[in-house]
Order: structure tokens, then sequence, then C-alpha cells
């Protein structure tokens, strides 16, 4: 799908005085500030015109639709346009001529559909209005996209994560992605027949070898993981797949010799641990909403003074403070299984932190917490050590799995909004 967020808007009303065009075209402007593709319609007066207009935007396939009402009696016209609307809305009415009242009778009415719609008022230029149009946006892109989203599933859930089991009904009805099964044999035989050139292979290692230090005794494992990566980016490419789950703990070793680690090497695809669908769910959201990757870690330990300790073989090398800094080597939890796997360790910028974790059969349930990120150790594994800012035995009392994600900076209101759109029931500690 396509990286370019696209917002339609649609004004109620007639814009007929310098007053109401200027303060119209100043809401317009906030939104092209933000580097997106704009498309704005012609004004509707009425249910029908409203109606229709909205169907041909939704053409545009929008991550929002934005309505602003430029005066009153409008009630109706909005309450159409957001239940005939695809996409998530945000209402911004004009100041005076009733568009207030008008726009929140509209949401009243709407409260009962539990469509993703939202209210902003006030002046364009208040740094509030324009620091909540960045949330909305963000937050209406991750929505949209993950609708769209194809996850691939390569193997079974790990057997130990029993509480990371999910309904692929479940999922698709309440989230709209689509898990799309994969096979062993699907990604051996690209492996074979060499459908990725042996000049892809080779400029990728030359890259790799150049960026980061590699150890000439893991060269072999180096080119394997190269060939298992490039193979799984093209069934990406493929089947448009946005992420994978993957069982890389088992099934991937007994059936292909190693782990699928090097495609965090770059960002293709986003990739999943241990078959675990809620984890790559949750990334993909973390990439829909701050346009970068996350660390996942399995909580390890959390001490008396509330920090937590997170482990997990490695993460995307996008994330790495320091790229020369960067360990590419054999991961030794790998090798004590009997079998070599290169991973990806990138040391993680320190600073504040947002944690979660989404689960639940229903996928109705995210458990949140910040803290701050105090540093990363790279061997043998990549270990995270996080302060919590909140009271330990509060965490603990949320804690339902393994894996949690950690996000660099403070996205807390984001995902309470995105939990709101979804219906996800957000626990913080």
């Amino acid at each position: 799908m396509t990286n370019t967020t696209i917002i339609t808007a649609l004004p109620i009303g007639e814009i007929d005085i310098d007053v109401i065009r200027s303060e119209f075209e100043s809401i317009i402007g906030v939104f092209k500030d933000l580097g997106i593709d704009l498309f704005v319609a012609d004004p509707v007066s009425d249910v029908e015109s409203t109606r229709q207009s909205v169907q041909e935007l939704s053409k545009k396939m929008p991550d929002l639709l934005l309505l602003i009402p430029v005066r009153g009696l409008s009630a109706q016209a909005i309450e159409t346009a957001v239940l005939t609307s695809h996409s998530p809305c945000l209402i911004c009415p004009t100041q005076g001529r009733f568009a207030l009242p008008s726009s929140t009778l509209a949401i009243g009415a709407l409260q009962e559909s539990k469509v993703p719609v939202e209210l902003l008022y006030a002046p364009p230029d208040h740094p509030d209005f324009i620091e909540r149009v960045h949330r909305i946006t963000s937050v209406a892109r991750a929505f949209s996209r993950i609708q769209r989203s194809r996850i691939g599933i390569i193997g079974g859930l790990f057997p130990n994560l029993i509480s990371c089991r999910y309904d692929p009904n479940i999922v698709s009805s309440r989230l709209g992605t689509t898990l799309v099964p994969i096979s062993f044999k699907d990604i051996r035989n690209v492996i074979q027949s060499g459908a990725d050139s042996i000049n892809n292979l080779e400029q990728l290692q030359r890259e790799i070898t150049v960026s980061y230090k590699i150890d000439e005794a893991d060269l072999n494992a180096l080119d394997a993981g190269i060939q298992l990566h490039l193979a799984m980016k093209q069934v990406a490419l493929e089947q448009k797949i946005d992420g994978f789950a993957t069982e890389c703990w088992s099934a991937f070793p007994r059936e292909l010799g190693l782990n699928p680690c090097m495609g965090f090497i770059e960002d293709a695809y986003t990739l999943a641990c241990e078959g675990d669908v809620m984890l790559c769910i949750s990334l993909l959201l973390v990439r829909y909403l701050i346009g970068t990757g996350a660390y996942v870690g399995d909580l390890y330990d959390l001490d008396l003074d509330g920090i937590l300790t997170l482990i997990h073989c490695g993460a995307p090398a996008s994330l790495a403070s320091n790229r020369e800094e960067t360990i590419v080597s054999k991961s030794q939890l790998a090798l004590e299984r009997g079998f070599e796997t290169l991973t990806c360790r990138p040391r993680l910028e320190t600073g504040t932190a947002t944690l979660f974790r989404f689960y639940g059969r229903e996928c109705d349930k995210l458990h949140l917490a910040s803290g701050e990120l105090l540093g990363s150790e790279l061997s043998p594994n990549l270990t995270v050590k996080v302060k919590l800012n909140a009271n330990r035995w509060d965490f603990l009392e949320q804690c339902f799995g393994n894996h949690y994600v950690v996000v660099a900076g403070d996205i807390r209101s984001e995902l309470k909004l995105l939990g709101k759109w979804l219906g996800i029931t957000i626990l913080e500690t």
C-alpha cells in the first residue's frame, strides 16, 4: 500500500462570505502543512449531495475524511457524511453561524454507532489545534492501514505462548486485517528457484559487510540469512504482505535450518517472532503511527525499584542510536539449540519510552505503560532496561504475556485514541 497519507475534505454549507472563506482556508492550511495528499471537494448543502460527494471521495481511499461545517442546520448532513464514509472522520466546524451546535448534535447521534469520529473546535492557528490535528491524522492513518494490512503466517504459534492464541475470524472482523498462510515449501521454493539474482545477494552482502563488522567465520551464516530474507522479501512483494508472524524458534530451524532474523537488517517488511500475530499487529500499528519500527522484548525481570529488563534475539537495524555500534553476529541462544543464525543487535536510543502489549482472544485489550529507557546491552543478546514511571505492582497485575513492544517517545495519547476507535480497552499502569 502507498506510504502517502491521504485526506479528503468536504465543506458543509455555503462559503459565501470572506470571514468564513478565510477560516475555512486556515483549517485547510493546517492539513496542507502536514505534507499529505489532500483532496478538497466542492461545498454541499443537503443530505443527498453530501452522500454522493462522500461516496465519490471514498474512491481516493482516504485515511481521514475532514468535514468542515460552516453553518447551522447541518447536523443531518454531517451525520450522513460520517455514516457514508469508510474512513475515520474529523469534524472541524468554523466559528459562528451555529456550525458548532449542529456538529455536537451530529456527534451525539453518532455515539451509538461507535464509528471513529472526532470533533475539533478551536482557532486553526492555536498550538493545541495543530497538535491535535497531527495526532488525529496519525491515528487515522494507523486505523485505516491496519484494516488493509496483510500478515503472512509462516508456521504456527510457538506452543509456550498460550496467552497469545488468536482466532483469525475475530482478527479479521474486528481489525479488518487479512491473515495469509504461507508454507515453508513456498519459502523453500523461492530460495531454490534463485528468483533473486546472485547480484541482489552479493549487493546486500556488500552493504552489510561495509556497514557492520562481520566475523569471517559468520559469512556462511550471513549468506543463508540473506537468502532467506530475500525470499521473504519477494513473497511480501508478490503477495502484498506488510508483516510476517513467524514460528521462528521451533519450526524455522526444523524446516529451514535457521531463523528469519536477518529480516531486521532492512525495513522491507515487519517481522514478529514466535508466530505471535497480535505482536505483528502491534508492530504494524507503531509503524503506521510514527513511521518507524520498535523493539520487542521478552519480560525477563522486574526489580523492586521498578527497573524492567527485556531480552530478545535482535531488533531492526534502523533503531540504532549509532549504526557503527550495531552487532551482526551469530545468536548464542540459537547455537545452544543446535543451529546457526545471525541476528542484528542495535544499541537503542535512551530516553522516554512507551511500552504496550496488545492481546486478548477478542483482540480487545491493551496494556499500556511508560518509562525511561536506561540503556541496552548487545551481547550475548539484545537486553534493554526500562525504569517504569508507575508502580511495579500495578504493572505486574496487567502482565498476561511475554512480548512487550518498546517505542521511543510518548505515544500513549495516540494509542488511547486508536483504542477508542477500535473498541480496545486500554489498561494503563
